[in-house]
Parts: structure tokens; C-alpha cells; sequence
């Protein structure tokens, strides 16, 4: 009897390499978050200070995005522009205002329905009913109403932080990304490449099964640890390069963050009293004895490393300390000095 099979045999083609224009964006996302900063804070720190007003209102601007400037990756599928970063910022700055606001908003919202939006506040309405848990009322609005500006600012943004300090960064970063890259070259060819992903990113393997062309991409800025870009047929799969290393190792590095951001006889004080009360930046000056902006620049700095959170009460801003994570903090220091390991 006649037998018919149909399928595809072709072996999906995969590449694993590393992408400085991912680095970047993934460089500017962690920038928009203190909370992002914890394992990079003396670089966060010198590449913050280093920007201007202007510089910082527009990075003020990403941190208002629904997912803080990862939406930028989107253009990646667009342009496939992976090393290039001159080539794909001027991509970006030359797409249209439309365009750059359906990647903003995730693709999740037409782009006719956006360019209504622009000239139309009852579709900015719609639009934000659909998304108002993930952007502001006020900030859509403003958004729409500026779109130029906003897209001036992602630029603007991109260009500073990749000519102030990214570069630099980078080139050192390059043997922990090449690091990565050899490990995922391990596994590729004994397993599915499904299993694969399985394997390195522990999330289940059916999320990645279906496509013909996987780019794998360690990266050393990137927040959250694993990142997934995909269309019908290609996947990026952009997953934290630290995740090779030893346990041990990681650990021994986050610590070593974490000692130089508290290595600082003020900074331990204002802790301490934090662990006990909530405080004020006045009050606490007033208690440790140095001025007010200092007292405000060593609690932004305890605030990024994930020790100090705040709370407003009418028109004042109360620190306190994050118990949990400074016990979790004094347990690993414990672990990695007494451990039988």
C-alpha cells in the first residue's frame, strides 16, 4: 500500500556566540534599576556619576518602560544587528515613531490602534486599559504626547552609556562571556537542543521546542538571568553567563560586592540604626554627623545592594533595613568561610 510521510528532517541550525549590542541594552536595563545593581554596583555607581542632567532625565525616561529598555531587544528579530551597535542604535533612530512604540509596548497593542493614540486620547484610553498594570496613566499620556522626545531619549541613552563606561566594561567582561559560550558548546550535539536549553536555563524544555534557527547568547549584564526573544521560526535565548561558574565562585563574588558596598564605617552605622528603626535622611545625619546629601548618597547605595528599603509617610521618606536579606547576607559569609565543602 502507498505510504505517504511528511515532516521536516532538516536539523535546526544553531549558533552560540555573544552580542555586544546585547550586552548593551542588557547594560542599560540593569542602570534603570537600583535593585539590578547589586552584583555591579561600584560600575553602576561610576557610570551614573559620570552622566549629566540631561543624560539622567533620559534614563529616567527607560525606567517608565514596562520592562525598563529590555523592550529595545525587540528590534534584534527586526534587523538581526547582534554586534554592530553604532548600526543598530541608528536603526532604532530611524524607525518610526509608530514602530518604536509597538516594541515599547511589547507588541502587544496593533500598530493602527498606536497610531490612533497619537492624535486620538480615547484610543490612549483603550490602550491603557488593556496594559494599566504595567504602565502609569500619566506616563502613556506623556508618552504619546512627546513620542519624538521619548524616542530621543532612548537614543540619547544608548549612545551615553555606550561611550561612558560600557566599552571598557566590556572588553573585560569578554573572557566570562567566552567562558559562557564554551559551556554551552559542551552540551550542544550530545543532547536535543531542547534538552540543552533544559539543561542550562532549568526551565522546561517544551518552551523552546518548534523552531529552526537558535541563537544562544551568554551574557554578563543581563537582568532577569534569562531572557527569551522568538518569532514563528527563530528563537534568541539570552541567559546570565555566571550561571557556569562554580557555585562557590558566584558566591564569593556577590559577597565581595556586597562587603565593598557596607566597607564604610558610615554606611554600617546607618545600617545598624536601620535594623532596629525606621529613620529619615535628617534624623540620620543628625545621629551619625555628616551632612544630609552624604547620608542620601550611602542610602542609595545600601538601597541598590538590596540592604535598605523605603517607605513614604505623608511627605517624608522612612528607611529601614531589609532584615531578611542582610541575615540571608551574614548566613552566606557563614557558609563560605565554615562550609565542609
Amino acid at each position: 500500500m502507498p505510504l505517504e510521510v511528511y515532516g521536516d528532517l532538516k536539523s535546526p541550525e544553531i549558533k552560540v556566540f555573544y552580542s555586544p549590542v546585547i550586552e548593551l541594552v542588557c547594560a542599560v536595563h540593569l542602570l534603570t534599576d537600583p535593585a539590578h545593581h547589586q552584583y555591579e554596583i561600584k560600575w553602576a555607581e561610576e557610570v551614573l556619576s559620570m552622566l549629566s542632567e540631561d543624560e539622567l532625565e533620559a534614563l529616567q525616561s527607560i525606567r517608565h518602560y514596562p520592562a525598563g529598555g529590555i523592550e529595545f531587544l525587540n528590534y534584534v528579530l527586526e534587523n538581526k544587528e547582534l554586534f554592530s551597535i553604532e548600526k543598530f542604535i541608528k536603526h532604532i533612530e530611524n524607525s518610526d515613531d509608530t514602530n518604536f512604540f509597538f516594541y515599547l509596548l511589547n507588541e502587544s497593542i496593533d500598530k493602527e490602534k498606536i497610531e490612533k493614540a497619537f492624535v486620538n486620547n480615547n484610543e490612549r484610553y483603550k490602550i491603557q486599559e488593556k496594559i494599566k498594570w504595567i504602565v502609569e496613566e500619566n506616563i502613556l499620556m506623556y508618552f504619546f504626547d512627546n513620542p519624538r522626545e521619548i524616542k530621543g531619549k532612548a537614543v540619547k541613552i544608548l549612545k551615553t552609556i555606550y561611550e561612558k563606561g560600557f566599552q571598557d566594561r566590556f572588553q573585560r567582561d569578554k573572557i566570562r562571556l567566552e567562558e559562557g559560550v564554551a559551556y554551552v558548546n559542551d552540551f550542544i550535539g550530545k543532547d536535543s537542543i531542547e534538552i540543552v536549553l533544559e539543561k542550562i536555563t532549568g526551565k522546561p524544555k517544551r518552551i523552546f521546542a518548534g523552531y529552526k534557527e537558535y541563537y544562544i547568547i551568554p551574557s554578563y549584564f543581563v537582568s532577569p538571568r534569562l531572557i527569551r526573544i522568538y518569532s514563528d521560526d527563530k528563537l534568541y535565548m539570552v541567559f546570565d553567563c555566571r550561571l557556569t561558574r562554580d557555585k562557590k565562585e558566584a558566591l564569593l563574588d556577590e559577597l565581595s560586592n556586597l562587603l565593598k558596598v557596607i566597607d564604610d564605617k558610615s554606611r554600617m552605622e546607618i545600617l545598624r540604626i536601620l535594623v532596629n528603626n525606621k529613620s529619615y535622611g535628617k534624623a540620620l545625619s543628625d545621629i551619625i554627623g555628616i551632612s544630609t546629601p552624604t547620608v542620601s548618597h550611602h542610602l542609595e547605595v545600601l538601597k541598590q545592594a538590596g540592604l535598605v528599603k523605603e517607605e513614604k509617610i505623608r511627605n517624608i521618606k522612612y528607611f529601614y533595613a531589609d532584615k531578611d536579606r542582610l541575615k540571608k547576607v551574614i548566613d552566606n559569609i557563614n557558609k563560605y568561610f565554615f562550609s565542609a565543602e
